[in-house]
């Protein structure tokens, strides 16, 4: 066997190269070869990865870990993590659109929360560079992408429960100009125009130790979901008017057609300079805004509405801003490498969604107002700063180490305000209300967070022999939560209680909380001959703990002298503890014969005191608290086929089953989930496949790709359709089993075809993704409950007044796209 370095080639050894070969994640589409129909030893391509903060292959790194270089992110169209994700086993991503500020990540089905807006993916680090930053990134001029499934807490300092995601950007490049066009232009299905891609790349080597590199890109995504319930407007339209009568459906309803599309514009520059042979410095400037429509789903159960229709009662637009500068030290300090991070991100959001069903809940009386609408703007704004230093040695000798101190703190600044206009007027009318309240605002929250995290880490590696080494890894935390929060509720102060018509009171109350704690790892890897290496791990890793923003309950309310609704928590409601994993895992990287190239892990995970979604006893406000246990277990595989030197076929599959290991009271609504309840979120069955042939035409190189990605159901709720719940009787002591509408999400089959031609400095690719057009649903948003469809299986909504509730709706895959995109390098 023989691999492929820069042009050249020779024969594979693992000792010096390890095993080198790109299908570790996603499918192999190197250059086009000559079409050739020999079956000689097989040319498999490198891929060199930083995850162990040493460059080294892939296949020669004893964790598991997928990389996949920035060429294939863009022959497959992987412009999301979403995508990243199909060939990714032991990663799952519900694809909520683009207007979800930041990706729904499960890895290994470490996960209790319901699917939907709220979902918690601090399970999950994401970086950009060396520099974390929570970001659904446009994978653009990308070098490669990293995923490392497992903990990495002895080696990052973004300590991490489940995984890392890692985008690693390209440098700029000393002493060359260069420059990149690029464009993409594709037809959705169910949209009425075209989406757009387009950007630029310009490198500016102005000499061999002074380098800028620039990009700038802009995506239009048209959508596919149409807001056709949209109240012209609101408190004055009949949000559900006769519709056998079009007159009237016309005179209170409008239709906003591709309300879920998105316009995201990004650019990243870089500064590099080394001035000497022992230092290097480089200055990152990342910029993402993000101006994201409606969301991508549909009350079809609900209100009876099309696959892709939403009968939203708003617009819900969300506008947000990810910002990030950082500047990158190394130094070679001959004994170690040293690094040194500094980085300062900014993340600003405005968005806006209906709440009228949310209200209507409640039954305050709002379903009395034959116009009744309300939404909810949201302004958020959080600013972190992040520095690490870290040292690796560089021994040629049987020790080596990594070491390092990792810091960070964050700044998050929070208004939800829900507005329900018209209805003072109404309350005045008929509900013995004094005044009126301009401005409609019933709710406001303020939060004002500050959470700072410290921790130093290292790992220690031991070559016993040329085949066998060992690993031992710590790392020691320390973090502080402060939290100032409260409510206001301006409409009643104002309406019934006379307050001046702008008054806006809301009570302030602080909660502080700390921790501190430890984690190991050990690993131990042999090499069972030149082609094949077998591993063991055990880790553990962590979530940090803190505090509820929900304001402490005074004396007053606690002996149920204040009369006023109670929206406070108790003491034991108002911190949450970090929950720990122990992951065991042992794998295999290496060849089946000749031509199959293979990585295999097994794996058992414990999860010890989950951070619950919960709500406190009085106002039922949400909050995070700690209970149960659970496990996860599976099988993921990856690996590649070189059927003949033009013809390949690669592949991913995992098996994942992770379940509650003991009761979890209070876990779903007010139930308890019975042990072996499955968690939501993730499918059981996972996998991917891409066919690969590579020949000339007309002296072009030539790639035809198909490929397919598959997933079995999902629960989107602890329990599934099988509602393993009870709660019990206060009064009796008796067991009630309860129903909270869980379901299995469909799995679903997703087909992709691309031809790409290649010569010189141009690429033209024609594609069609999802090619037969599969209709399939990827999360909701609430669950099947009673009291919010009158049917599990057949809708409508609850029905509050003259009012169906529309909170039940499915998020929905993206149709069949045809398009084409074409880039010139010069």
């Amino acid at each position: 066997m023989t691999i492929q370095n820069n042009g050249g080639s020779r024969r594979f050894t693992k000792k010096h190269l390890a095993l080198a070969i790109s299908c570790t994640t996603l499918p192999l589409l190197t250059a086009a070869q000559p079409a050739e129909q020999s079956l000689s030893a097989p040319v498999f391509e490198e891929v060199v990865v930083t995850a162990s903060r040493r460059a080294e292959s892939v296949m020669d790194t004893p964790i598991n870990i997928s990389a996949v270089d920035g060429g294939k992110i863009e022959d497959l169209r992987l412009n999301d993590v979403a995508k990243l994700a199909y060939y990714t086993p032991g990663l799952t991503v519900v694809d909520r659109g683009p207007r979800n500020e930041s990706p729904d990540i499960v890895v290994r089905g470490l996960n209790t929360g319901g699917l939907g807006p709220g979902f918690d993916s601090s399970a999950v680090a994401i970086y950009l560079g060396e520099t974390p930053l929570s970001v659904d990134l446009n994978p653009v001029d990308l070098e490669r992408v990293e995923v490392l499934i497992g903990p990495q807490g002895t080696l990052y300092g973004q300590g991490t429960l489940g995984g890392a995601i890692r985008y690693i950007p390209r440098k700029a490049e000393f002493g060359e100009y260069t420059a990149e066009v690029r464009g993409n232009a594709s037809r959705n299905a169910e949209s009425d125009s075209f989406g757009q891609e387009y950007g630029s790349t310009l490198n500016l080597g102005f000499s061999d130790t002074l380098a800028l590199r620039i990009n700038l890109d802009q995506v239009k995504d048209p959508g596919f979901i149409d807001y056709s319930y949209v109240v012209r407007e609101p408190g004055v339209s009949n949000p559900q008017p006769d519709f056998s009568d079009p007159q009237d459906v016309a005179a209170n309803l409008r239709t906003v057609k591709d309300a879920s599309g998105a316009d995201i514009l990004s650019g990243r520059a870089n500064l590099r300079w080394a001035p000497t042979d022992w230092l290097e410095t480089s200055l990152w400037h990342y910029y993402q805004d993000t101006k994201a429509e409606g969301r991508q789903l549909n009350n079809q159960l609900a209100f009876g509405t099309g696959r892709y229709e939403s009968a939203a009662r708003v617009e819900e637009p969300n506008h947000f801003t990810n910002k990030l500068t950082s500047l990158e030290v190394s130094a070679d300090l001959g004994f170690a490498e040293a690094t040194a991070t500094y980085g300062e991100s900014q993340y600003d959001e405005l968005g806006q969604r209906d709440q009228t069903d949310l209200l209507l809940g409640f039954e305050y009386g709002y379903e009395e107002f034959p116009s009744f609408s309300a939404y909810t703007r949201e302004e958020a704004m959080e600013e972190t700063d992040t520095f690490e230093l870290r040292l690796v040695s560089q021994s040629d000798g049987p020790l080596s180490w990594v070491a390092g101190y990792f810091t960070t703190e964050k700044q998050w600044d929070y208004a939800s305000m829900e507005f329900v206009p018209g209805f003072d007027q109404f309350a005045v009318d008929n509900f013995d209300g004094i005044q009126l309240r301009p401005d409609a605002l019933e709710y406001i929250e303020l939060t004002d967070r500050l959470s700072k995290e410290s921790a130093l880490y290292g790992e220690v590696s031991y070559q016993i022999t040329d085949r066998w080494s060992v690993t031992a890894g710590y790392r020691a935390y320390e973090y502080e939560t402060d939290i100032t929060g409260g409510f206001g509720l301006p409409l009643l102060e104002t309406v019934w209680d006379g307050a001046p018509q702008d008054a806006i009171n809301v009570d302030l109350r602080r909660n502080k909380g700390s921790d501190d704690g430890d984690l190991f790892k050990f690993n131990t890897s042999w090499d069972i001959n030149d082609d094949g290496m077998v591993y063991f791990t055990y880790s553990q890793g962590y979530r940090i703990g803190g505090v509820n923003s929900v304001p402490e309950c005074s004396p007053e309310q606690l002996a149920g002298e204040d009369d006023g609704q109670k929206l406070c928590a108790q003491s034991h409601e108002l911190a949450y503890q970090p929950d720990l994993i122990d992951n065991y895992e042992i794998g295999y990287k290496g060849l089946v014969g000749e031509r199959v190239s293979l990585t295999a892990a097994l794996f058992y995970i414990d999860w010890s005191d989950l951070q619950l979604s919960s709500t406190t006893e009085f106002g039922n406000l949400p909050i995070l608290a700690n209970g149960s246990t659970a496990f996860s277990r599976g099988l993921e595989l990856q690996g590649q086929w070189m059927i003949r030197d033009n013809l390949d076929l690669s592949f991913s599959y995992a098996y994942t089953n992770a379940e509650l290991s003991e009761d979890a009271p209070g876990l779903v609504g007010d139930y308890t989930a019975e042990k072996g309840a499955r968690l939501p979120g993730h499918a059981e069955h996972q996998g991917s496949m891409n066919l690969n042939y590579r020949t000339a035409l007309l002296g072009q190189d030539l790639l035809l790709n198909y490929g397919l990605v598959y997933a079995s159901d999902v629960y989107n709720t602890v329990g599934g359709p099988e509602d393993p719940l009870y709660y019990i009787d206060e009064e009796t002591g008796e067991r009630i089993d309860g129903d909270r509408g869980g379901e299995a999400i469909p799995g679903y089959a997703v087909h992709h075809i691309s031809a790409s031609l290649e010569q010189d400095s141009w690429l033209v690719q024609a594609y069609v993704d999802n090619l037969w057009n599969k209709y399939y649903v990827t999360g909701t948003r609430n669950s099947r409950r009673s009291d919010i469809l009158q049917s599990e299986t057949d809708g409508p909504g609850t029905l509050y007044g003259d009012f169906n509730l529309r909170s039940y709706a499915q998020y929905v895959g993206t149709p069949r796209t045809i398009g084409a995109r074409v880039t010139y390098r010069f």
